[in-house]
């Protein structure tokens, strides 16, 4: 039996620029994140663990990550940790694994050759990377047909599941089966994958980067604590939350102050803000006093998060009349809706200041709605909603 810890993909060392300066809290942040991480696989007595490939968000990266991960790595020691270069921090001439800091620890082994490593009972099939691109699949090599250890390949690459045309480092997405791996430890998916094989076993897995970089990785923030038995026997997944940064995008309707209001309370009530990045697009039609609370807001709330940002690009200042029937093409469909609302807006005192529609034209609209249940339980809030719509959709398409 073997139980080992499964990560990829740390990037430390990201310039986050879209975070400002909030960056180096955020990469702060990751760093404590992974020491968090390793400490939780000594916690659960792991035999080693795997790390497949991108420690490093680029061989640039300021030397004393370096130092603070051969600090962390050496604080866990004596649990084996393998590492595979990726192709953020590929094998080379300006390698930071060719730092000799790394000969210091016992516990580490860095591969740079795809050869097979004994591990006991097990053996590790690398597929270290020494540049940024390739076509060529890195996992053809491995061949654990006859092996009677319970084999392991580890490799950074996409397997070839249909969401990406032209693949870096493709893979197979059969390799397990082809090369006869009781796991296949991926990184480079920055979400928790999990791939079946034929019989429906999954042993293909990329446990996701250990905190998100950036907006739509919605699996990300974690690990996984991988069991295997014996020999062809099916893997046991824990997936193990491990993130502390939330990345949400959201849009939200805005029509009124009220509006506004209702998403400040809901901004009050999200748990530590500090460890959020929120993007917010709302969109709608209101008033110039809605608009300024909301802009307001965001600067009122950008020390509270580790960002908010608001996109107003299609919040628009509710019109005048004459500024929506100016938008509207002559002889366009849009004008006889236009029309028929104006009509239905007579109908009520409170929205009769929005439309200049002659009584004499109202009744010819009236007459020709076929369907004379229209008018029943129409309110001003419906008509007014109706109006803003209106006015919203014809902006965007102006």
């Amino acid at each position: 039996m073997v139980k080992f810890l499964h990560t990829a993909d740390w990037h430390l060392g990201i310039k986050y620029k879209q975070l400002g300066d909030k960056a180096q809290q955020a990469r702060n942040i990751r760093l404590k994140t992974v020491e968090n991480l390793v400490k939780t696989a000594q916690e659960e007595n792991v035999d080693f663990i795997l790390i497949s490939g991108d420690l490093f968000d680029s061989n640039q990266v300021d030397r004393t990550l370096v130092s603070a991960i051969s600090q962390i790595f050496r604080d866990i020691s004596p649990i084996p940790i393998y590492l595979l270069p990726g192709n953020h921090d590929p094998l080379g001439r300006d390698s930071l694994f060719n730092d000799p800091v790394w000969e210091k620890l016992d516990n580490l082994t860095i591969f740079t050759e795809p050869e097979p490593f004994d591990h006991g009972n097990v053996t590790i099939y690398p597929c270290p990377v020494s540049q940024k691109k390739s076509k060529d699949d890195p996992t053809q090599w491995i061949n654990a047909q006859d092996n009677t250890n319970i084999s392991i390949g580890l490799a950074h690459g996409n397997l070839q599941v249909g969401f990406i045309d032209d693949a870096n480092f493709p893979i197979d997405p059969d390799r397990t089966t082809l090369s006869g791996l009781d796991y296949l430890a991926l990184g480079e998916w920055h979400s928790l994958f999990e791939q079946r094989d034929s019989n429906g076993i999954i042993r293909t897995i990329y446990p996701g980067t250990p905190e998100t970089t950036k907006f739509g990785e919605d699996a990300s923030g974690q690990a996984v604590i991988i069991e295997i038995d014996a020999p062809n026997s099916p893997p046991q997944i824990t997936p193990i939350d491990v993130g502390t940064l939330s990345w949400q995008k959201e849009e939200k309707e805005i029509n009124s102050l009220a509006d506004v209001q209702y998403l400040e309370s809901e901004l009050n009530n999200i748990p530590n803000p500090e460890n959020n990045v929120i993007l917010l697009k709302v969109k709608g039609v209101t008033d110039q006093d809605t608009i300024s609370y909301l802009a307001q807001l965001e600067y009122d709330y950008q020390d509270k998060f580790m960002q908010l940002q608001i996109v107003m690009d299609e919040l628009y200042l509710k019109p005048n009349l004459l500024e929506l029937k100016a938008l509207i093409p002559e002889g366009a469909v849009v004008n006889q809706t236009f029309e028929a609302l104006m009509a239905l807006m007579k109908t009520q005192p409170e929205t009769q200041d929005y439309s200049d529609i002659t009584p004499e034209r109202t009744r010819e609209i009236f007459a020709q709605l076929q369907d004379k249940d229209v008018l029943e339980g129409l309110s001003p809030e419906i008509l007014n909603r109706a109006f803003l719509l209106m006015y919203q959709m014809i902006k965007e398409a102006s």
